[in-house]
């Protein structure tokens, strides 16, 4: 039971990763910021499918060889939420071209199918707020399993 209720929470953490990851868009824009209820869900959808078919078979694997503490934990949500847009580089688009808002600086992303040092910083950014929410939800549930731990204990 403790493994479903701190699944249940690194989960339920996700929307709120978001959102203060979101926040200095947030306080920077000068209009609202439309679909966020959406990004919500789809946020914590996608952290649902991450931590039921990666971080729970990841989670078992490490107590099987008794090596579950909050340094393993941590370092495999971390790999492991980032490992979700890992795959998804910046490749050769043949006569594509495309920019964006670079933190407040429009930039080039793709010169004639060719990506820019920023379509490359685009991805690194993505891959580590991905991490970075693997990392909170390995935490939020290493503290949860351990707490429900203790109360069985007692």
């Amino acid at each position: 039971m403790n493994i479903w209720i701190a699944a249940l929470a690194s989960v339920l953490v996700q929307p709120l990763v978001f959102l203060v990851r979101l926040a200095p868009d947030y306080f920077a824009s000068s209009g609202p910021l439309h679909g966020i209820g959406f990004m919500l869900v789809a946020v914590a959808v996608v952290a649902a499918a991450a931590v039921f078919l990666l971080g729970i078979p990841t989670f078992l694997v490490l107590q099987r060889f008794d090596r579950v503490n909050w340094a393993s934990l941590s370092i495999s949500g971390f790999f492991l939420g980032g490992l979700s847009v890992a795959f998804s580089w910046p490749s050769h688009l043949e006569g594509f071209s495309a920019g964006q808002n670079w933190h407040g600086t429009y930039v080039n992303t793709y010169i004639d199918g060719i990506p820019t040092r920023y379509a490359w910083l685009t991805y690194a950014e993505g891959v580590l707020f991905f991490s970075l929410h693997g990392l909170v939800g390995a935490l939020v549930f290493h503290a949860v399993f351990r707490k429900q731990e203790r109360h069985e204990i007692k």
